[in-house]
């Protein structure tokens, strides 16, 4: 009778503890669920991510009335070197229509550099902020950075596959300029030769 009485409370605190077991697993089987949920959640968008400002109407509507430069005017722009490195071969400067390139370095470590004219009826400037607010990714092995860099939004585009890279801004919101080359983002930004660029503050 004696052993009977002790056993009671045994079973007792087997049954009990054998009933809390699942409720606690139940419990964070529950709470992983919701922060699964949470994580899972999409982000609510409450405005268009391109929604334009009135400042920015402003400045598409005076690019607009602006007269494009013309491709003499926009190779003038191209800088004598890019890292101490001379342009690439007697065709290494191009222009078309409101665009001019050019190729410096050796043709296994060469560099590009672009400017193109946002104003009249081409959209580049508005394009160029557009991608800064969507800020979406490329396809795999490579990436997109968007941060401000001095002032200026810039978007940098990462192949580290084929080890080149591209860093590009909005100059004096009218001139896209673009510099691709084998260096890392911050050592291309540092090759861009912001006093070449003060030519460009006579068209503004």
């Amino acid at each position: 009778m004696k052993k009977f009485k002790y056993l009671i409370p045994f079973f007792l605190l087997l049954v009990f503890s054998c009933e809390e077991n699942p409720k606690t697993e139940k419990k964070e089987s529950n709470s992983t669920t919701i922060s699964s949920a949470i994580e899972n959640e999409p982000e609510v968008v409450l405005t268009n991510p391109l929604q334009i400002t009135k400042s920015e109407k402003t400045l598409y509507k005076a690019l607009k009335k602006k007269t494009p430069l013309t491709e003499d005017q926009l190779l003038a722009i191209l800088p004598e070197h890019i890292n101490g490195n001379k342009k690439l071969g007697k065709h290494a400067f191009d222009a078309s229509n409101q665009f001019a390139n050019g190729m410096y370095g050796s043709a296994n470590s060469s560099y590009n550099f672009w400017i193109e004219d946002g104003s009249g009826s081409r959209a580049i400037v508005r394009n160029f902020f557009d991608s800064y607010k969507i800020k979406s990714q490329g396809p795999p092995q490579t990436e997109y950075i968007y941060s401000e860099r001095d002032g200026y939004k810039t978007i940098a585009f990462l192949q580290p596959k084929i080890k080149r890279n591209t860093i590009g801004f909005v100059y004096n919101n009218r001139f896209k300029i673009s510099l691709e080359g084998p260096d890392n983002v911050d050592k291309l930004w540092s090759y861009i030769d912001f006093e070449n660029l003060k030519k460009l503050d006579q068209y503004n």
